[in-house]
């Protein structure tokens, strides 16, 4: 049973109503401003499922709004318009647990990743590099991070339905004591580059009274802002449900870096093992022992956390992977659509194969919403051979897709589980 699908034959009565009266289109948005969007239904045919319809208005200009709907293609989600209006609209049924963010973009050019010509892959590129997903203006739920400097905030809308987790952890709690967080700026002879990095201390941070476990996190910037990390382990510290740990966040030194620093890249992992971690350990009280050392990240980031793991299982023994793009394999042209690719998939996960068990713990997830040959098959085929090698896996589905809104209440989760309070 499908998790998220587009309703092609259902509209909503407000919809209905709008289009037995398009005169009536200034108190439609004057009233979806009142009771806020997108509009929500119980399904009658589904117990445990609604039926959510987006709505916004057609930009001056604009031929047509493709709604980020948290899974599938472009082709899947041109939305319709009601006749003599400018009113948007798209359905679907979605189970009750999802949460999901979405967004819009006018004049998206509407194409299928899988089967996109060199040029439609290009025309797309070149769309998003000069027009931002627009937020829903009338949103039930949002969360506001910072995009870097120099740069608006990203206001992120949110759908969460009855059931979805609760996400709490991500807010900052004034009752609670917070972690401090230093800036430095780390050149990498290895790298031949300059980067950003930041350390998070807990509260109570004293550098001679204890090693202190580590937590090495890829994309930092984001990992700060879109997750945030930070606030997780205060909160996470202040309710009992880990140990204070140190954090460092690993930023990416440009904008396109990440392609070619993350996906197994082995100088990377000389990068993290002969220049960062020795750093670390000589400017902080922190252990030195691979079972209280952690890595984490998301997509890319989650297939450098297994990637750090298969090449350096005598510094990270344990794996936090949220998404990781275990599809993945050398030769990857992220300017490419994937007709055009020609690669090894899956490269990684041949290697944790023909490897002995590494003695590693694993938390791995992916979302319900994710690609399902792109994404699911491939984190699933690790999580057979992981079990069939016996590893200590901690394996989840959760209802979501490629999206920060699902892996901050998840990475709550991985961190309560992977690193309990010291007996």
């Amino acid at each position: 049973m499908t998790v998220a699908e587009r309703l092609a034959d259902h509209s909503h009565p407000r919809l209905a109503a709008l289009a037995a009266d398009p005169g009536g289109e200034a108190a439609f948005w004057e009233e979806i401003a009142r009771e806020r969007a997108p509009l929500i239904e119980a399904d009658p045919e589904w117990p445990g499922f609604s039926r959510v319809t987006y709505v916004f208005p057609l930009p001056e200009g604009a031929r047509h709004v493709v709604v980020n709907a948290g899974f599938g293609q472009a082709t899947d989600h041109v939305m319709e318009r009601v006749p003599g209006t400018n009113v948007c609209h798209a359905s679907y049924r979605y189970r009750n647990d999802v949460r999901t963010s979405y967004s819009f973009a006018p004049d998206m050019p509407v194409f299928s990743y899988d089967t996109a010509s060199p040029e439609e892959y290009a025309a797309v590129l070149a769309y998003f590099a000069e027009h931002p997903s627009l937020p829903d203006p009338h949103h039930r739920d949002h969360f506001v991070s910072r995009a870097g400097e120099g740069k608006p905030d990203n206001l992120g809308s949110f759908l969460a339905l009855a059931d979805a987790p609760d996400e709490s952890l991500v807010h900052k709690r004034p009752d609670v004591p917070r972690g401090n967080i230093e800036r430095h700026l780390f050149k990498s002879a290895l790298m031949g580059n300059e980067r950003r990095i930041w350390v998070y201390t807990p509260p109570g941070y004293q550098a001679g009274e204890g090693a202190y476990p580590v937590l090495v996190t890829f994309d930092g910037g984001a990992a700060l802002t879109s997750i945030p990390v930070q606030r997780l382990l205060d909160n996470l510290l202040a309710d009992g449900r880990i140990r204070p740990a140190v954090a460092v966040f690993v930023d990416n030194p440009t904008d396109t870096s990440r392609n070619d620093e993350l996906p197994c890249n082995e100088a990377f992992a000389q990068f993290i093992e002969t220049e960062l971690l020795p750093w670390l350990r000589a400017n902080y009280g922190v252990s030195h022992a691979a079972a209280d050392h952690y890595v984490t990240g998301v997509s890319y980031g989650g297939l450098a956390s297994m990637w750090l793991a298969y090449r350096l299982p005598h510094m990270f023994g344990n794996v936090l992977a949220q998404a990781p793009s275990l599809w993945w394999g050398p030769g990857w042209d992220v300017g490419k659509p994937a007709a055009a690719q020609t690669i090894p998939d899956e490269w990684l996960i041949d290697r944790y194969e023909a490897a002995d068990r590494l003695p590693v713990r694993f938390w791995i997830e992916m979302g319900l919403m994710e690609h399902p040959s792109r994404m699911l098959s491939p984190s699933r085929r690790m999580r057979a051979l992981m079990e069939a090698k016996g590893y200590d896996l901690i394996y989840s589905e959760p209802n979501g897709g490629h999206d920060s809104a699902l892996w901050r209440g998840t990475l709550a989760k991985a961190l309560a589980a992977m690193m309990p309070p010291a007996a």
